[in-house]
């Protein structure tokens, strides 16, 4: 009898996705950051759109990665998210323009979790678009 309830995706974690995760918030949410933040220094975009993109960006590839990946991989983007975001943590000043400091430390907090959070729940959705995927392709 397969285990197919909630406990599933916390028996073991494939630390793969966790690496390939974090390759992919690398390369595909820290270069257009950087590049959101070029044009927002030229006056294109301002702090909302940045925001926008921080949390909107983590969904698309945590959905993305669970998606893509065979199994269950929903902690594996989130593992990853949450290293990225502590990755983001030590550029703060570069991205956001300011630096953190004792006051500003709970908020850090909340931001990591969030992404955290983010990836998740888009890794959650995105395991989803695969099973319903893998159903069509067994009926049809």
């Amino acid at each position: 009898m397969e285990n197919t309830g909630i406990i599933q995706p916390f028996k073991r974690i494939d630390w793969q996705w966790v690496g390939i995760g974090y390759c992919f918030f690398i390369v595909y949410h820290l270069l257009p950051s950087y590049l959101i933040l070029g044009l927002s220094r030229n006056g294109l975009t301002g702090e909302m759109a940045k925001g926008i993109w921080l949390f909107a960006g983590l969904g698309v590839i945590g959905g993305y990665i669970g998606s893509r990946s065979r199994g269950i991989t929903i902690l594996e983007p989130a593992i990853s998210a949450l290293l990225y975001m502590a990755t983001l943590t030590l550029l703060f000043d570069q991205f956001w323009g300011r630096s953190f400091g004792p006051r500003s430390v709970g908020l850090i907090y909340y931001w990591i979790a969030g992404g955290f959070l983010i990836a998740f729940v888009s890794a959650w959705v995105g395991e989803l678009v695969q099973a319903r995927k893998l159903a069509a392709r067994k009926t049809a």
